[in-house]
């Protein structure tokens, strides 16, 4: 074989294994991944919630940090304004990381919100100019960012009893909202506020997902939808913490709704357990629950129903050391 002839067939080789490589890239980058194993469609969550940054400003030697966080009435938490004070300096950090020239700055003035008007937290006194102190935040929640803390294991060891005489209920009674009865552990509630959601109007989906978030659980809406019977909004989320998967579904009540968990919902969640397999599943719901749900849980360890009459505990285990 000449020397041009196996130029050229080297050549036609090397274009042959380019076109193969670059077949099998495409291949893996449009297969679609394997939910159930999921290792990588589903984010980890962050170390810890960040509260969410509105605005920042500088008026000659003073920074104005403002944030979307929800101020109760009255006084201000000591924790939430320590919340705040720490994210105000992590904020300081990150503008002069990214070349915003703050060497005059000499304080930094934090807000939050109330109302349709911002109000002041604090203050953070620069010793030097420019020269941002290190502020420890809080621990909110005990060993949240620990491995062995895990919150939903405390509800699975959880007892809970069905509170008798709903039957008798009439449907167009409904309940008041989840939160009339809810007493929130002054940590959580400063974690909620935290992330931009007020316990006194917060939505019940806006409850689940900020709590789960504290907890170290990332969750990614998977699908949403309605009960045929009565209304109520479905919300379907894949979830995981720690390499371990979880399964939660949202059911809100709806004004004038049937205010008891039905046999319906309950049997569409037991079937979505059952082909998505995950390691355990959450049912959660502002509406009560009927005995049911009992033998469900016994006969599916991995499902809980989070209930009406359930929800305080639910709230409490976030807590718990």
């Amino acid at each position: 074989m000449s020397p041009t002839v196996t130029a050229i067939v080297v050549v036609v080789i090397g274009v042959v294994l380019l076109g193969i490589i670059w077949a099998i890239v495409s291949i893996m980058k449009e297969a679609p991944g394997d939910v159930s194993a999921g290792s990588e469609s589903i984010p980890e969550a962050e170390d810890r919630l960040r509260p969410l940054l509105v605005s920042f400003h500088v008026h000659g030697d003073t920074a104005e940090v403002h944030f979307g966080v929800p101020l109760p009435e009255g006084e201000i938490d000591e924790h939430l304004r320590e919340v705040l004070l720490h994210e105000a300096s992590v904020v300081l950090h990150e503008k002069r990381a990214h070349g915003l020239p703050i060497d005059q700055v000499v304080r930094a003035v934090v807000f939050g919100s109330r109302g349709e008007g911002s109000v002041e937290v604090g203050e953070i006194e620069l010793e030097e100019p420019g020269e941002i102190p290190e502020i420890a935040v809080p621990e909110l929640v005990p060993h949240a960012g620990t491995a062995g803390y895990d919150p939903l294991a405390i509800i699975e060891e959880h007892e809970f009893e069905i509170v008798p005489g709903l039957e008798n209920r009439a449907p167009d009674e409904g309940f008041s909202s989840f939160r009339d009865g809810l007493t929130l552990i002054k940590s959580i509630e400063v974690g909620l506020r935290a992330a931009g959601v007020d316990p006194e109007t917060m939505s019940f989906r806006e409850f689940v997902v900020t709590l789960m978030r504290i907890g170290g659980y990332e969750l990614v809406l998977d699908r949403v939808g309605t009960a045929t019977e009565d209304g109520s909004s479905i919300e379907m989320y894949r979830g995981r913490r720690g390499g371990s998967d979880v399964l939660v579904v949202i059911v809100s009540q709806t004004p004038g709704g049937y205010p008891e968990l039905s046999e319906r919902v309950i049997d569409a969640f037991v079937i979505a357990v059952a082909e998505r397999n995950p390691q355990r599943a959450l049912l959660l719901t502002d509406k009560m629950g009927p005995y049911l749900i009992h033998e469900k849980e016994k006969a599916d360890p991995r499902c809980r129903f989070i209930t009406r009459e359930r929800l305080q505990a639910f709230a409490d285990s976030f807590a718990l050391r």
